[in-house]
């Protein structure tokens, strides 16, 4: 693994290698693939957070070492926002709220950091069930309504606009609750969303 921008491509299914070198250089990625080789991210994750041989895996395992690798990617980036708030030293916006509906994060992330046709070569090369990977991923309920939602659209909107601010909210251990009906009637349970 060299330090060469040859050796740091991410294998991009329906991506030139334009638009590899573009996503590079964006945020910073490599020199690891992101999937297709022995060493690349999602099949790391398999092996080393899952401890699962990747023709063995489950949609759970699947789920997590996506998102584990989507997180690495999103980590340089973020390495290379603080370096730049460091420097330029800008005021910033801290958010306070109770309740953030953020809803899943891992399609949004892939879909936010651009790395679409990234992912939709690993689940072609690796024949993945994209919505069964999905549905792995607890939902974050950490409120009820109207005002999580804003809080996490006001988290959006400052990051579209590229604004530096932080979302901060209580770390609950459990969401409001999971919600059963058996023989018509309601049967609440913790929802541990963690």
């Amino acid at each position: 693994m060299g330090s060469d921008r040859k050796t740091a491509k991410l294998a991009t299914p329906g991506a030139s290698a334009t638009d590899q070198d573009k996503i590079l250089e964006q945020y910073g990625c490599g020199p690891i693939r992101f999937t297709g080789a022995g060493d690349a991210l999602y099949e790391r994750h398999l092996l080393f957070d899952s401890l699962v041989d990747p023709g063995a895996v489950g949609p759970r395992e699947r789920y997590e070492a996506i998102a584990r690798s989507v997180r690495d990617v999103l980590s340089q980036r973020w390495m290379r926002t603080e370096q730049t708030y460091n420097r330029e030293n800008p005021k910033r916006i801290y958010y306070l709220s109770m309740e953030f509906l953020i809803g899943r994060s891992l399609s949004n992330n892939i879909a936010n950091l651009l790395l679409a046709p990234i992912a939709q070569r690993a689940i072609g090369e690796k024949g993945i069930d994209w919505l069964a990977a999905l549905e792995q991923e607890p939902d974050a309920g950490l409120g009820n309504g109207g005002l999580g939602r804003l809080a996490a659209c006001f988290l959006d909107s400052m990051a579209t606009m590229q604004l530096p601010a932080m979302g901060y909210g209580l770390r609950y251990e459990y969401g409001i609750f999971r919600q059963a009906i058996r023989n018509g009637w309601q049967q609440e349970q913790p929802d541990n969303w963690l």
